[in-house]
Order: structure tokens, then C-alpha cells, then sequence
């Protein structure tokens, strides 16, 4: 099976590649990013030992070069099942950061854009994360289906940045193993140091020469 992520964010931040390296993590050489229009990010993705293609993937799609797609939409009616990925050739995340509440950016920027037919299915009721939608597609991939799974809403965390306390509450739902969210390494960290530095500015990667 191939991961595909089309990356429809303006910029890679740390947050976003942090949730890119997890998917990389978790499917490893399977892993396609697409849409990636500048060199700079280009580069970025490359080092997560993932696959990058400057085009979207609708273009692939219409060009033959990504065949039997599934796109992981919120908006889907039906919920995703182990048949539904057994019988694509093709897994679609979007790239996006997301917001609170969700504007259906992965219908309006992937699904509508493919053609008419290609299957669409959602992760449950609740937005994830990049990462934890990941997760979610390699369980359901191994046969598990969606209502086994521990997938809870909204996650609050303190955490000591040097001199400073940060409290960050994230309006995702989190999938949990053994009690705990699962999530990318150094996480709680990269999204608490973006709550501190939204002010300021938060860099992008991409946009850092050397």
C-alpha cells in the first residue's frame, strides 16, 4: 500500500514535520508527499527517507501514476473499514495542520478535485491529527476495525519549557494505547514551543537557507 500526503499547507513547520516524520515512521518506504512545490521543503521531506513529487496528487491521479485511490476525508459518509484498504492501491492524507472547527479543506482541495467515483472514507466523527490519522490507517490496514480502537477527543497538557510553563489544550481527537495518546516523539514539546513563539512569528522550515 502506498501513504500518499498531499501537502496543502503554505510552509513546513516544526509541528508539521513532526507529524510528517511519524508517518514516515510508521509506513516507512511507503510514503509518497505530494504537492510539494518548493525546493526548499522538498529537501526537508526527502531527509524523512520518504518519496517527494513536486505535482499534486490529483494530477497523478488524472496521469495514471497513482492508481486506485482512497482519500481519508472527514466529510466521507462511510467510516473506513479493512476491506476499504486492502482494496486501493493508494491511501491519501491531507497535509493540513487543521483547525477548530474543521472546514472541510480535505473535501474541497483533494476529494472534489479527483474523479468522480474514487472512494472516500472517514476515521470516525472526530478531526485527528496527521499523525494520529497514521496510526489509525496501519491498525485498520492490519484488520482492525474502527470501533475496536481507543480514539478520544481533545487532549490538555502542561509542560516546562526553561524558564517558562506552558498549558496547551488541542482540539483533536488522539487515538490511545495502554492508556496513553499515542503520539509522535517530542511532540508535547514541538506544539507547546509553537503556543509559546504564535506571537512572534512561528518560522517556517522551508523558508531557512543552509
Amino acid at each position: 500500500m502506498l501513504v500518499v500526503v498531499e501537502h496543502l499547507e503554505p510552509c513546513v513547520s516544526p509541528w508539521l514535520l513532526n507529524g510528517y516524520g511519524y508517518v514516515v515512521e510508521v509506513f516507512g518506504e511507503g510514503v509518497l508527499f505530494t504537492n510539494v512545490r518548493s525546493r526548499r521543503a522538498r529537501e526537508l521531506l526527502k531527509g524523512l527517507g520518504a518519496e517527494v513529487e513536486e505535482a499534486s496528487v490529483v494530477e497523478l491521479v488524472r496521469r495514471g501514476a497513482v492508481s486506485r485511490p482512497l482519500v481519508l476525508d472527514p466529510r466521507a459518509p462511510e467510516e473506513l473499514r479493512p476491506t476499504d484498504v486492502r482494496d486501493s492501491d493508494a491511501v491519501i492524507i491531507g497535509g493540513i495542520m487543521g483547525e477548530h472547527p474543521p472546514r472541510g479543506r480535505t473535501f474541497r482541495e483533494i476529494t472534489l478535485k479527483l474523479p468522480r467515483g474514487t472512494a472516500s472514507r472517514n476515521l470516525g466523527r472526530y478531526q485527528l491529527t496527521i499523525a494520529g490519522a497514521a496510526y489509525v490507517l496501519r491498525k485498520v490496514a492490519e484488520g482492525v476495525e474502527l470501533k475496536q480502537l481507543d480514539i478520544r477527543f481533545g487532549l490538555k497538557f502542561s509542560i516546562k519549557l526553561g524558564d517558562y510553563e506552558a498549558v496547551v489544550e488541542l482540539p483533536y481527537a488522539f487515538p490511545y494505547e495502554g492508556g496513553r495518546p499515542v503520539l509522535p516523539r517530542n511532540y508535547l514539546e514541538v506544539v507547546a514551543m509553537r503556543s509559546l513563539l504564535f506571537e512572534q512569528g512561528y518560522r517556517c522550515l522551508d523558508e531557512v537557507e543552509g
